[in-house]
């Protein structure tokens, strides 16, 4: 674990330290932000802090890789915030809640983001409608879906599934083709439309199988994390109509003890900076609902609670 010596922001407040000449010429403080680098939304959101917070210094936390890793992190005090999918923000926190030790971090919301459909893919010559069906069957999974393993075990058992009841590799694999072919009997995708894994897939004849129906409305109900989303009909080869799944959210976290202030503006900022740092994606994350951006499954700081109130945002 290691905090990158690149300073984003590189304005800061000066802090009255007394009235002597001397403490006129001290060079002003930082308050520094750690934020856990990721690849997709980690370094548009430090410029765009940079660019509206000249009061705060923010740097990237490296080598920090998948959501509870950086949940560790933040608990750790090696990092101030993160982006977590919400389901590994929402066991964390039940965990922390029973933990012995109250002096220890708690986790926080700051915003829920876009909803990260499950993507549930087959081979177009197999008869199946529904993920009970897969029993036995050669089964592909990307690495979101994979590093969730209790959002793997909620899925399957629900549907009356076991891991060991699919026959697949170890579910780490990214690629869901191999040489050209199809790579496997079927595959979950956890990933933002249109997803390459599953276009490449779809081109080579796969298709789309919802998740929807009684078994998944129980999911939604019973955690919170749990969304309904439609992939879009024509989102993919082939793919001729909607396509009714179930997702999770990409989570904003903080520290529980983050100033209150700051969270506050961290929070106002990356609202005001959300159209611009997905205007050229062509991806889901364009379409977010604001009304929905407080709807974590974790409570929220109460800097950024303050802000939706603000704003009227708070459900």
């Amino acid at each position: 674990m290691r905090t990158s010596g690149t300073t984003l922001a590189a304005a800061a407040v000066l802090v009255t330290v007394g009235c002597s000449p001397q403490a006129a010429t001290l060079p002003p403080t930082r308050t520094v932000i750690r934020l856990v680098a990721d690849t997709t939304t980690s370094q548009p959101l430090a410029l765009a802090y940079a660019r509206s917070l000249p009061d705060l210094t923010i740097e990237l936390t490296e080598g920090v890789v998948g959501s509870g890793s950086t949940v560790a992190a933040l608990l750790r005090g090696e990092a101030d915030l993160g982006f977590v999918l919400a389901d590994v923000a929402y066991f964390a926190n039940l965990a922390l809640a029973e933990h012995p030790d109250p002096s220890l971090r708690t986790l926080r919301g700051i915003a829920a983001l876009q909803t990260a459909p499950i993507h549930l893919l087959v081979r177009r010559d197999l008869p199946i409608d529904e993920i009970s069906s897969l029993r036995g069957l050669n089964v592909r999974t990307n690495a979101a879906f994979a590093s969730q393993s209790l959002l793997a075990q909620l899925v399957f058992r629900a549907y009356g599934l076991d891991i060991d009841d699919l026959r697949s590799d170890p579910l780490i694999r990214d690629f869901l083709v191999r040489g050209g072919n199809l790579d496997g009997d079927a595959a979950f995708v956890t990933a933002y439309y249109p997803a390459q894994s599953a276009r490449m897939a779809t081109t080579l004849g796969a298709r789309l199988i919802p998740i929807a129906g009684p078994i998944a409305e129980r999911l939604r109900h019973e955690y919170p994390f749990v969304r309904d989303v439609s992939i879009p009909a024509h989102t993919y080869p082939g793919q001729v109509d909607p396509v009714m799944t179930i997702g999770v959210n990409r989570l904003l976290v903080c520290r529980a003890d983050l100033d209150e202030r700051i969270v506050h503006d961290l929070t106002q900022q990356l609202i005001n900076a959300l159209p611009s740092m997905f205007a050229s994606r062509r991806v889901s994350p364009r379409l977010m609902d604001l009304d929905e951006v407080s709807a974590t499954p974790i409570p929220l700081h109460k800097g950024a609670a303050q802000y939706y109130r603000e704003r009227e945002l708070t459900p």
